[in-house]
């Protein structure tokens, strides 16, 4: 093909996409990303033990069978227990993180505590389908390949059902339906207006439903409900799903990008219905396309379904491959730039049957392509020059199976001895418990075991103890915590970029208002997705020192202390508790939790229902929290015209009152002393309220 055309249509958008150019830059870029698949194979084979001519007895069998057949050929997961270890600290970390939404503008204040409360009750009630399994993939991926790419968008799905309707069902659907059955209206007429009011039905079904409507009352027809209005999440193997030109180095700054996803024909058939794609495609490429076969490192979690490395494919008869094309184009009338996305079989360029595209649309709403990618270590500008945990603990990994496979061997030697007997006698060989030839005359003898080496399992330990040092999991190294932090950090960011891109989706292609659960409140409140054009920076932190129990202890401590030093009120103690719970039990501060304002609201309601009982005659206690607030709403309610009428003629019930304010008075002056004998000083006034003489 000439470049310059090439270059040309992989800039400037036309009314119809080059499939031929697109099927070529696909080509060309798995082509020359054979490289970084390798180092995936690679990794994936380390972190699972996999390498040729590995048997199942964990021994070594075959002509190449080193020092002898049935020598020890142990595992090693040195590689699969790090990553493990840091996906479950990831996963803990997101889990336990506090999530926030920073305005951006001042016009974005308002909203932005409530937005936050928004993002949470997203990630956690389900909202964003699979978000948590997605991103434990993602974790996975990013330490064993070395990258993580999670495609965000917004996913509708309609389903047809067929279903049995009588004549009242029908009426609602359609009234029009029953009017014309009633009226004895032609048949062609009916069977248009059937067509048009149920998406899929057949002029043979409607034939067949508007006879049995008129014989039985009801017919078999298909109705459309849809299953699916939420964000989608995505985690993408960056070896196998999607993939960027090789010489990328700011992923949203391609000129193209391709995602390779499969499905089954029932998916595609119903992709025609939610997704406007061309019927006509749809039918062509499940009749001629059908049946792929699978590398096993595009396998993602499945993994190799035997120990041959030969065997590293599987034929998937049902699925079909489809590719979806993302290009940065520009219009050339204007220079404007747009993202657009075409779909397309990379073996199909259309014919007289069928287009070459399923579909080629602008992706409304979208400056940048629909993922987000990070990189394990940035020690290059290029994408795909990364490091993984496999290429840090290869080494390691190796030397540890050394170490192992030699102890078992020397343990073999020691509980078999080689026999020694005469040469001649017997064939040569090696091994426990096999016959060796010894130039002498006489009886049969053991041979000399060889001695331990000294110091093989501390040899394990110390490279053990390198590779927790290496992914930071050392918990006695200083550096280490840097180094995991650092990890928990990158992973963190990756996911606020995601959820953040939630947002935005919810907000382009949402319904307009959601029903949530904000923290502590046990009724659900309606959130209007608001302007588009709102920003928030969103932000997912997690202290990893927070998972040691004492030292969560130790900073909650350090944090009271602060507060009984604070003469000013600068201390927010709301803040603090919010903090200080969410450090313990994020889930269970959720649930016991209210906001400021509610809990203030419920003190008053207290306060309030307990003065109207003690006017009515009866004695209450105090409640146990909200002294302040309680004997503001004490003080107020005394100085109304007919309390303090009643306070002066009603010594029973001045008692009762002055006693009831009494109680929260005594709480505040033990919160008081209780500070001052921490302390030393009196702290400022928190404001007296006078309960004598009322």
């Amino acid at each position: 093909m000439q470049s310059d055309s090439i270059s040309e249509s992989l800039t400037y958008v036309g009314k119809e996409p080059d499939i031929n150019t697109l099927r070529y830059a696909y080509e060309q870029t798995t082509v020359e990303l054979e490289s970084y698949f390798d180092l995936c194979r690679t990794s994936y084979d380390d972190r699972r033990n996999w390498w040729a001519g590995k048997s199942r007895d964990h021994r070594k069998h075959g002509a190449d069978a080193f020092p002898w057949e049935g020598a020890a050929d142990m595992e090693a997961h040195t590689i699969d227990e790090r990553i493990t270890r840091l996906v479950s600290l990831f996963m803990s970390s997101l889990n336990r993180s506090n999530v926030r939404a920073f305005p951006v503008e001042s016009t974005d204040i308002p909203r932005s505590k409530i937005v936050s409360s928004f993002l949470k009750w997203m990630v956690s009630s389900g909202y964003i389908p699979r978000f948590k399994r997605e991103m434990e993939l993602g974790a996975n991926y990013l330490l064993e390949r070395g990258i993580l790419m999670t495609y965000v968008g917004w996913h509708r799905e309609d389903r047809r059902f067929l279903q049995r309707l009588d004549l009242n069902q029908i009426a609602e659907i359609a009234p029009e339906v029953v009017e014309l059955i009633s009226g004895g209206e032609n048949d062609d007429e009916l069977v248009a207006l059937l067509e048009a009011t149920f998406p899929g039905v057949t002029k043979k079904r409607a034939k067949k439903a508007l006879k049995d409507l008129r014989k039985n009352g009801e017919a078999e027809l298909p109705i459309v409900r849809r299953q699916i209005d939420a964000p989608e999440v995505k985690t993408l193997a960056p070896d196998g799903d999607f993939f960027f030109p090789p010489y990328v180095t700011d992923p949203q700054r391609a000129p193209y990008c391709f995602w390779r996803t499969y499905y089954t024909a029932q998916e595609l058939e119903n992709k025609v219905l939610t997704d406007g794609w061309d019927e006509d495609f749809v039918d062509y490429i499940i009749q001629h396309y059908r049946g792929v076969s699978i590398d096993s490192i595009e396998r993602e979690q499945e993994g190799r379904r035997s120990t041959s490395l030969t065997d590293n494919a599987y034929e998937a008869n049902e699925l079909i491959e489809i590719v979806y094309g993302y290009q940065r184009l520009i219009d050339p009338e204007d220079g404007s730039e747009g993202i657009y996305c075409t779909v397309f079989h990379k073996q199909f360029t259309g014919n007289e049957e069928a287009p070459g595209y399923a579909k080629f649309e602008l992706l409304n709403g979208y400056e940048d392509y629909p993922v987000v990618v990070t990189k394990l270590s940035e020690d290059s500008k290029r994408l795909y020059d990364t490091q993984t945990i496999p290429d840090i603990l290869r080494g390691i990994q190796n030397q540890v199976k050394v170490e192992r496979d030699s102890r078992i061997d020397r343990n073999s030697l020691a509980t078999l001895p080689p026999i020694l007997h005469p040469v001649g006698q017997a064939p040569t060989d090696w091994g426990p418990g096999r016959m060796i030839p010894y130039r002498r005359k006489g009886d049969l003898d053991f041979a000399p075991t060889p001695p331990s080496p000294v110091g093989s399992i501390e040899i394990e330990k110390t490279m053990e103890a390198q590779a927790d040092r290496l992914c930071g999991l050392d918990e006695t190294s200083q550096i280490s915590q840097v180094r995991k932090q650092f990890l928990v950090d990158k992973f963190l960011q990756h996911s606020a970029e995601v959820l953040q891109m939630c947002y935005k989706c919810f907000q382009r292609f949402g319904p307009d208002s959601v029903f949530f659960r904000v923290t502590g409140s046990p009724d659900p409140v309606a959130f209007n997705k608001g302007n588009p054009d709102e920003n928030y920076d969103i932000m997912i932190s997690y202290d990893v020192l927070n998972s040691d129990p004492e030292t969560q202890e130790k900073k909650l401590n350090q944090m009271v202390a602060l507060t009984q030093l604070d003469r000013s009120g600068r201390i927010n103690i709301d803040s603090l508790l919010d903090a200080a719970a969410n450090s313990i039990d994020p889930v269970l501060a959720d649930r016991v939790l209210q906001p400021t304002e509610a809990a203030q609201e419920q003190v008053v309601n207290q306060v309030t229902d307990d003065l109207a009982k003690i006017f009515a005659g009866i004695e209450m206690p105090a409640r146990p929290n909200g002294a302040q607030i309680a004997l503001t709403v004490i003080q107020q309610y005394a100085s109304q015209p007919d309390v303090a009428q009643r306070l002066q003629s009603d010594e029973a019930f001045a008692a009762r009152l002055e006693k009831y304010a009494g109680q929260y008075t005594f709480q505040m002056q033990q919160a008081q002393n209780a500070q001052i004998g921490r302390v030393g000083t009196e702290p400022a006034q928190m404001g007296d309220i006078q309960t004598q003489g009322m």
